[in-house]
């Protein structure tokens, strides 16, 4: 071996792409999450009203706009369905509370299958764990 020549351990090829099931799962984080959660904000207003649920009477009743936006052609066709839509205040309160639990809920359970299915904690390069352990506090 030559003086000036490396003495560190090469390092094992990373693949830089992740395996097509996790973008999967992000997919349905992203996308059917938040469309489960209007959907069941929806029912559950619709439950809680028939059951006599203390919904705050602001969020029940259609939205209404100023006289103003309905001039504008552009913001016609966004205000229209919107200003059809009954109880909207109501579902979308639900839908954020649903959707923050139903996140909360596949989120944990992503975490739970990629640590165990995932790449290993540690790699061929890393330090393995500390065997020390503190010697007991004695007065």
């Amino acid at each position: 071996m030559g003086k000036y020549s490396k003495y560190t351990r090469q390092q094992p090829p990373r693949s830089r792409e992740a395996h097509p099931i996790w973008r999967g799962i992000g997919c349905i984080l992203i996308l059917i999450v938040p469309l489960l959660s209007f959907a069941g904000a929806a029912l559950l207003v619709n439950y809680g009203l028939s059951q006599g649920w203390p919904i705050p009477s602001e969020w029940l009743g259609y939205i209404k706009f100023p006289d103003w936006v309905w001039k504008i052609p552009f913001l016609t066709s966004i205000a229209g369905p919107i200003a059809n839509y009954n109880n909207l205040k109501a579902v979308l309160a639900f839908f954020v509370v649903v959707l923050a639990l139903l996140m909360g809920v596949y989120s944990t359970l992503y975490a739970i299958i990629y640590r165990g299915l995932g790449p290993p904690r540690y790699s061929a390069v890393d330090a393995p764990p500390s065997g020390h352990r503190p010697k007991r506090y004695k007065r």
